[in-house]
């Protein structure tokens, strides 16, 4: 790859001449992919700069590396500020355009939201409408590319700039529809990713998680709950009923009864200390023959202690983990804990009268 030129990567606030800047990221272009037919002999600032940012769906590919593409989207952000203000409406919009657009990997997405972030801090003060056009495309850039985690722009501030910015109420409602999805993409993810991973068996911490909470009442978040808290007959109801969303949804149904079986079986040790085979053969909705792979198949988890006894025709289970850990879970601890400490408190009472 050709390597950039030093102005092509100078800072937003670019001290450099704006003409050698455009030649050297006109030519940089050409050598990258753009059409070389891209017109550059207009004087008009303006008109060079739009031919530039037009082009950018060419040269905007994966192989470019993230930092270099980054380096060079700030280099045009620098010359884009050069237009003079009452034309800067157009160019501004279109580059902000062009990046959500460009057809890029997803490991890209933080770069193009550090780019539209650095865009909305330094367009003019009063250009309100680019500002939130720019707010936008961040999100959908963050909900495309599933990263909305590495928005460095808080909450706080976006409602500090709705305010500043006077956007309208269906504005409003267009920005936090947009944020809804940015965040349901990464909460499906991790929904998902999470269910269809073999080794997962902990899930009660994504409840926590603010993109998770985000789909509060939606299937995905229903069946991660099932995952989380409840059993296999639980599951099965739910597959009955929603078929169309769990063979669309990226989950595979055969895995899900795998696991399921298992945080079942999990889930029942956790109270009881003896299970006949009998019971788990009903709960499980397994045959008598596939019993002893089962339990084997438990224990590999790491989740559960246990051994079989073939004659009882019964598992006696030694010690489980928590599915998961609720308010009632904490109360217990901190009742054990209290009463620990207070329990250290006499055993160095009884010390201390022994020694005198």
């Amino acid at each position: 790859m050709t390597e950039i030129p030093t102005t092509c990567v100078a800072a937003v606030y670019s001290e450099i001449e704006p003409e050698p800047q455009l030649k050297d990221i006109e030519k940089f272009m050409c050598d990258h992919g753009a059409d070389p037919v891209l017109d550059v002999s207009s004087e008009d600032l303006e008109s060079r700069v739009e031919a530039i940012i037009r082009e950018l769906r060419r040269v905007l590919k994966d192989s470019f590396l993230e930092g270099e593409m980054e380096m060079f989207l700030n280099s045009v952000m620098s010359l884009i500020l050069i237009v003079p203000e009452d034309k800067l409406n157009r160019p501004v919009l279109n580059f902000s355009e062009a990046i959500v657009n460009a057809n890029l990997p997803e490991k890209y997405g933080p770069m193009k939201i550090r780019v539209l972030t650095n865009l909305i801090y330094v367009v003019p003060e009063h250009a309100n409408t680019e500002k939130y056009r720019i707010l936008i495309d961040l999100i959908k850039c963050a909900r495309n590319h599933r990263c909305i985690n590495t928005v460095s722009v808080g909450i706080n501030q976006v409602k500090l700039w709705v305010k500043e910015w006077n956007v309208s109420i269906e504005q409003i409602q267009e920005l936090y529809r947009n944020m809804h999805e940015a965040y349901a993409a990464i909460g499906d993810s991790c929904i998902i990713n999470s269910i269809n991973d073999p080794n997962v068996f902990l899930m009660d911490h994504l409840l926590l998680l603010e993109p998770v909470k985000m789909l509060e009442g939606e299937n995905i978040h229903n069946l991660l709950k099932i995952f989380v808290f409840s059993r296999l007959q639980d599951y099965l109801e739910f597959y009955s009923k929603q078929k169309p969303f769990i063979e669309s949804s990226g989950v595979k149904h055969e895995r899900n009864l795998t696991k399921m079986r298992l945080l079942t079986f999990i889930l029942i040790a956790e109270s009881q200390k003896e299970l006949t085979f009998d019971a788990i053969e009903k709960e499980m909705q397994i045959s008598a023959d596939d019993i002893e792979s089962f339990i084997i198949e438990a224990v590999r988890t790491k989740m559960i202690r246990c051994k079989m006894d073939h004659l009882a025709r019964k598992v006696i289970i030694d010690n489980t983990e928590q599915r998961s850990f609720t308010k009632q879970h904490w109360i217990s601890l901190k009742e054990k804990l209290e009463a620990w400490k207070f329990n250290l408190t006499m055993i160095n009472s009884h010390f201390h009268t022994l020694a005198n």
